[in-house]
């Protein structure tokens, strides 16, 4: 089957490409395969080709300008494909790589690595809930639990992690809870009522291994087959999120919040071209793959390279209870299962304001056909305040820009949690990452009137265990060219001579800035007592005004690295949380931080720690810099039954990168041009008598929300 590539190198597999792609695969199958088997698909994902071939490829790009692309030469177009061949009794995973210049053809087929293991997927998780749910000793279990008549067992499947370096076969656990509405109401909050039970599945055969009873008391590991009598359920309540579900509760909702709408009159500022945007003076362009989501490469400004390619590349999420089996909760949302995968379809006007533009994301399911999540990634603009502002106090003239954003921002949903990920591309130059956390605490049953040190209980027999949620952002800079150094820059204190001139710091007020470059692979930390910056420097082109390389700093997030003990198995697992950043020399497919098998891995998937432990020189060579960052999570009542965002952001910032401030040519922001109102108060129906008809003496007639707002009927 023969399809034609993108004009574009970068953008992912097309429907007919992913076609193609399982057509090759399973003929390739069945030229090895004769008896009992079924194929199953887990993944598909574009290989970018060889930096040395599409760094040039992008100047040639640019140089070529629009109308003119066409005629470039096109790249190797390859993808590979994970899939696994089910037999009988066993199971066999493969990567298969795929060439799809000219007619799609299968390169090279390897089997998985047998030391480790690959991800699971939703398919696979669903069909081993249902297996569960039908199992007469899990059936058996539940019986014996006493359970209120009116609830149903939900179950969710979840990650197995590891607890030894052992290698043990692919697992499925599940967290077990009741649905108190017995089913009638799917998005009732079944995080409301955990069982303390976490049966144990095969994520091959979906057989079950063995049910794990759950430590109930605040301390110490007795389970509910040590009460005497049954577990209290009758104490469990619905503590319900949805809309409807909230207000049958008894719960108004808020009705005094009126409509906000952003409103672009003259439509959006920026332009696309396939998928590269055009915005103000940036361009890049925007990727999507399974694991990491959004992929934003060949980022320039004014047409000058900032970076080749920016993504998320991993997370873990390690819990803080040491009771078996909860020891081993540690997910890596993006490596255990994807974070493309995961994507939700987003919403006009739900989960953006204002002009939007939506990227699809295309990929298969596990029989390998065609699906696609609609409106995968939303752009769109977004005020973010002043940008700058200055009052000349001697005429009290204001000069005054606010600073508009350009969006790019993706959703996705783990089980119970949700990350928001947007990256936010300022009017000076400037590129952030907005983190925003939300979704429904894991939980865990608590004998009600117990509390625990691991945790906060949030709810009658609810517990919500402390936990982390560590980000590892790949950030591959190009700063004016792909050679560039890395330098740790600390404030610090001169020292203190009363004695000499001042230069000598007599007075005790100075300090300086001491420089060091990293010249080998390596992790570092943040240092917020010192103000300490790293700044991706090139060494070959000095700014004219400092004297100083062009560079763009990143002042780390100085949050919580790893809580876990270091010769723990969960922090051997978590390979990029002992530092805050690496810095790394580049290599084609040195993507993924926690390394590129994380599903049940003990320390040996070969990620950043292999990086970095080979030493290599870093100092004006084509290098990558990895940050990690994150928050400490000790659930609070008030992130119960659905947790408020919580929000970090980081940014790269130019630092002599410019002659000046670039945002010095955004025009000022005025009445004209903004259209803002003044405030009138409103009736909003009449409720509060600000139409002025109460104090008239009259009966109003006003409609909700149609009230003139004069005072006059």
């Amino acid at each position: 089957m023969s399809v034609p590539a993108p004009l574009h190198p970068l953008d992912p597999l097309s429907p007919a490409e992913i076609a193609a792609c399982v057509s090759a695969v399973k003929a390739k199958v069945k030229e090895n395969e004769h008896g009992e088997h079924r194929l199953w698909f887990k993944s598909i994902q574009l290989i970018e080709p060889p930096k040395k071939l599409l760094a040039p490829w992008l100047d040639q790009w640019h140089a070529a300008g629009r109308g003119h692309r066409n005629i470039l030469p096109r790249l190797p177009r390859n993808a590979v494909v994970l899939m696994g061949v089910k037999r009988p009794k066993s199971t066999t995973w493969y990567e298969i790589f795929v060439s799809l210049d000219g007619k799609a053809k299968v390169t090279e087929t390897i089997s998985a690595p047998t030391h480790l293991h690959v991800p699971p997927d939703m398919a696979e998780m669903m069909a081993a809930e249902e297996a569960l749910l039908k199992h007469p000793e899990f059936l058996r279990a539940v019986e014996k639990m006493q359970l209120p008549p009116h609830a149903r067992v939900v179950a969710d499947g979840w990650i197995y992690g590891a607890d030894s370096e052992e290698r043990t076969n692919r697992h499925t656990p599940f967290m077990v809870y009741l649905n108190l509405t017995n089913g009638e109401h799917e998005d009732s909050c079944h995080y409301s009522a955990p069982l303390p039970i976490v049966p144990v599945m095969s994520s091959d055969d979906f057989s079950l291994v063995r049910i794990d009873y759950c430590p109930i008391f605040g301390t110490g590991e007795k389970t509910i087959l040590d009460l005497d009598g049954p577990f209290p359920w009758h104490l469990y309540v619905t503590n319900e999120y949805d809309a409807a579900l909230v207000e049958a509760s008894g719960v108004a909702l808020r009705t005094d919040v009126k409509p906000y709408r952003v409103i672009q009159p003259e439509g959006a500022s920026f332009s696309l071209e396939g998928r590269v945007i055009n915005w103000q003076k940036w361009s890049f362009h925007i990727g999507f793959n399974y694991r990491e989501g959004p992929v934003l490469s060949d980022i320039r400004y004014d047409g000058r390279k900032v970076f080749y390619r920016v993504s998320v590349s991993d997370m873990t999420v390690p819990y803080g209870d040491p009771r078996a089996p909860y020891h081993r909760k540690q997910a890596f949302d993006l490596g255990d299962i994807g974070a493309g995968l995961c994507a939700n379809s987003l919403q006009l006007g739900c989960d953006c304001l204002g002009e939007i533009h939506y990227l699809d994301f295309d990929h298969f399911g596990v029989d390998g056909q065609a699906q696609a999540i609609k409106g995968a990634v939303c752009i769109h603009e977004q005020d973010e305040g002043l940008g700058w502002k200055h009052t000349n106090f001697r005429t009290n003239r204001p000069s005054v820009v606010r600073n508009r954003v350009l969006v790019i921002q993706t959703i996705i949903t783990v089980a119970n949690y949700e990350y928001i990920f947007a990256w936010k591309f300022d009017q000076a130059a400037g590129v952030h990452l907005e983190t925003r956390a939300t979704g429904i605490l894991s939980t865990a049953a608590i004998l009600p009137g117990e509390t625990s040190p691991y945790g906060n209980v949030v709810s009658p027999g609810v517990l919500a265990t402390n936990h982390q949620h560590l980000f590892s952002v790949r950030i591959d800079p190009s700063i004016d060219g792909h050679n560039n150094t890395v330098v740790q820059e600390d404030s610090v204190t001169m020292p203190y001579d009363k004695a000499n001139p001042p230069e000598n710091n007599r007075w005790g007020v100075g300090y300086v800035v001491e420089k060091t470059p990293v010249t080998r692979s390596g992790g570092y930390d943040a240092a917020p007592e010192k103000n300490r910056v790293f700044k991706i420097t090139n060494p070959s082109k000095i700014n004219p005004i400092s004297g100083k390389p062009v560079a763009y700093k990143l002042v780390p997030t100085p949050s919580q690295l790893m809580i876990a003990h270091p010769d723990s198995i969960q922090y051997a697992r978590a390979e990029f949380g002992e530092h805050h950043i690496y810095v790394t020399k580049y290599r084609d497919g040195e993507l993924y931080a926690g390394g590129k098998w994380t599903n049940q891995s003990t320390g040996n998937a070969e990620g950043m720690r292999a990086y970095i432990g080979r030493g290599d020189a870093v100092e004006n060579e084509d290098i990558v810099v990895w940050h990690t960052f994150g928050l400490t999570h000790n659930p609070r009542v008030e992130d119960f039954p659905v947790m408020p965002c919580e929000t970090h952001t980081f940014s790269l910032k130019p630092n002599d990168f410019f002659s000046k401030n670039p945002a010095i040519d955004v025009p000022p922001s005025t009445q004209t041009f903004n259209q803002s109102n003044l405030y009138k108060a409103g009736c909003a129906g009449c409720k509060d008598g600000g139409c002025g008809c109460q104090a008239k003496g009259i009966a109003c007639k006003c409609k909700a929300g149609e009230c003139n707002r004069t005072g006059k009927l």
